[in-house]
């Protein structure tokens, strides 16, 4: 179980202890992310992340790469739409080093102008990579319909323009002002001496501002709409999209179910209809996605440029049936069966316990257990099912993003 500790700098410290394993995972969270940006800075969060790598003011690029590489680390770091994380998972009796090293970068950046152009040109390969993905563009389009009008809009790469467009004073203002103490977790799971641990992280970060300005994020709904955005590629990708509630609502265990009854896996609805039976996709999925203000159910399907409208008829005909027919028991016990697997299989990394704890202790301000989470799963009937389905089997809801090699 995971132990949270506030301290004396006003960090907060979440620890959980894995028995039978001799790896250590430390993860430092900041409480930001691509929500947080104006438009000017659209792209810092994530452009900062790469920064911190690239230098301190006693340790070189190469050194950060270096030293972990010595003690045979896992050193990596991710930006989202509220939260950026920056780990290493190790062997337990190098935990010393590896925080050292995290808390470097995190205290000290250098910020070198040099090193900030260089890695503005790597940023915008990233950006290229991903407008060359088509499912990548058909999400980017489908989050920015959706979440018109809030921080959740535009993606978490930024745009060329902004991105090339960052000065150093830029930076450093965002950072100052977003990497705060009282928006700083520090997550630890796996094999570690628990005072080690306290007392290492006790005196950190000190030259760090003590809190920040208050945000919130506003929670919107936009009317469905449909569109086409044309590539050199072969095969059109679909992305059917519709907004959803927050995180922080109890409701979001039935919908989890339904979405994997209609997208979880080979038995699933749209599976079974629109690639065993009718053969227009090899790929056919659902997922949700949640958030402190808002979340979204999304179906993906890569299909035949000249079957889109078929596909989509089809996909909307089992919307229809969800809206209008009857939900089996056994549908509901083998989508909630999935759901429990996948969470448990994740619960035996190191890795996966310190961001399940530093997420949590972010988004909700504690951690929730293993029961917790299974029993918001074995708690769900058919009643609950038939209860929140109108939030996702309505089409004219629906924006629709058609990736595809030529109009249709």
């Amino acid at each position: 179980m995971a132990e949270i500790t506030v301290l004396d700098s006003g960090v907060r410290l979440v620890t959980e202890k894995m028995d039978s394993v001799r790896s250590v995972s430390v993860g430092i969270w900041c409480d930001t992310g691509s929500v947080y940006e104006k438009p000017e800075e659209f792209g810092m969060s994530h452009y900062i992340e790469h920064m911190l790598f690239k230098g301190t003011e006693k340790r070189s690029a190469f050194q950060i790469a270096d030293e972990i590489d010595r003690i045979g680390g896992q050193m990596n770091a991710f930006t989202g739409k509220e939260y950026t994380c920056f780990y290493v998972k190790s062997l337990d009796h190098h935990f010393r080093k590896t925080a050292e090293v995290l808390t470097d970068m995190i205290e000290h950046p250098s910020f070198d102008p040099e090193e900030m152009e260089r890695e503005k040109k790597v940023v915008i390969e990233e950006i290229n990579m991903n407008a060359d993905d088509p499912d990548d563009v058909a999400l980017d389009k489908l989050e920015a319909i959706v979440n018109e009008g809030s921080g959740m809009a535009h993606p978490v790469l930024g745009y060329k323009n902004t991105v090339s467009s960052f000065t150093r004073e830029m930076v450093e203002e965002y950072y100052y002002s977003h990497y705060t103490r009282d928006a700083i977790v520090v997550s630890v799971a796996g094999s570690f001496d628990f005072d080690e641990v306290k007392e290492y992280f006790s005196g950190k970060f000190m030259g760090l501002r003590a809190s920040r300005n208050s945000f919130s994020d506003p929670h919107v709904e936009n009317p469905g709409q449909k569109v086409e955005v044309v590539k050199d590629i072969d095969q059109a990708h679909l992305a059917l999209g519709v907004s959803l509630i927050p995180a922080g609502d109890s409701r979001k265990y039935p919908v989890s179910v339904l979405s994997s009854i209609m997208g979880g896996g080979m038995s699933s609805r749209l599976f079974q209809t629109v690639r065993e039976q009718k053969g227009l996709a090899y790929s056919v999925y659902t997922m949700t996605g949640y958030y402190r203000s808002s979340g979204m159910f999304v179906i993906c399907a890569g299909v035949g440029k000249d079957r889109v409208k078929e596909a989509i008829d089809a996909i909307f005909m089992e919307l229809h049936n969800l809206k209008n027919g009857e939900i089996s028991q056994e549908e509901l016990d083998s989508s909630r069966e999935q759901l429990k697997s996948v969470y448990i299989f994740g619960e035996e990394s190191v890795q996966t316990r310190m961001i399940a704890n530093g997420k949590d202790l972010l988004a909700y301000g504690r951690c929730r257990d293993q029961e917790e989470i299974l029993s918001g799963f074995d708690k769900v009937t058919l009643d609950d099912l038939y209860n929140v389905r109108e939030m996702i089997c309505y089409p004219d809801k629906y924006t629709i993003v058609n990736v595809t090699g030529k109009e249709n």
